[in-house]
């Protein structure tokens, strides 16, 4: 199964964000929260959303664990275990939930790194990126290889934004 990784969309239109999910053949949709400021639910099958800090909807939750192809994924936006500072805390609260994956956001800043054979995927944030890699991110996790392929949403493109070599596109 390939699963969309996502967050932070902010000020992104419903319209816009809907052609960014139709765009990608995929057969799951993780929201990892600050979805955009009026908020209505998304009418996609497998659509899943974490809120965030910026998400006024009571009828988000703050986490969510689910099952795809028998990967437990412990879903959150982060702004509730610090992610800011460090990621001991969230990676412990996994650990303890007995996820295999856990997807995060709130920092805007790509994240990968598999620690006890559990993976912890933030896809940077879709369109206000922070840190060295100055274009908006989100990533595609296969499940059956284990697999995380990060794109850049303004090419729609594969990217690697953990190159320190990157150098921000010229318009």
């Amino acid at each position: 199964m390939r699963v969309m990784i996502l967050s932070d969309s902010h000020i992104i239109s419903k319209d816009n964000l809907l052609a960014l999910l139709k765009h990608n053949q995929v057969d799951y949709y993780i929201h990892c929260g600050d979805i955009y400021m009026s908020y209505e639910k998304i009418n996609l099958n497998n659509f899943y959303l974490a809120k965030g800090n910026n998400d006024f909807n009571k009828n988000i939750h703050e986490d969510l664990f689910i099952t795809i192809d028998n990967l437990k994924f412990f879903i959150t936006h982060g702004h509730h275990y610090n992610v800011d500072s460090n990621l001991n805390y969230l990676y412990k609260t996994g650990k303890n939930k007995n996820a295999d994956i856990i997807c995060f956001g709130h920092t805007h800043r790509p994240y990968y790194k598999i620690n006890n054979k559990i993976t912890m995927i933030n896809p940077g944030s879709i369109c206000y990126p922070r840190g060295h890699y100055k274009s908006p991110t989100y990533c595609i996790f296969d499940t059956k290889n284990r697999k995380t392929t990060f794109y850049n949403t303004n090419t729609l493109l594969p990217c690697n934004p953990f190159d320190t070599s990157y150098k921000k596109e010229s318009f």
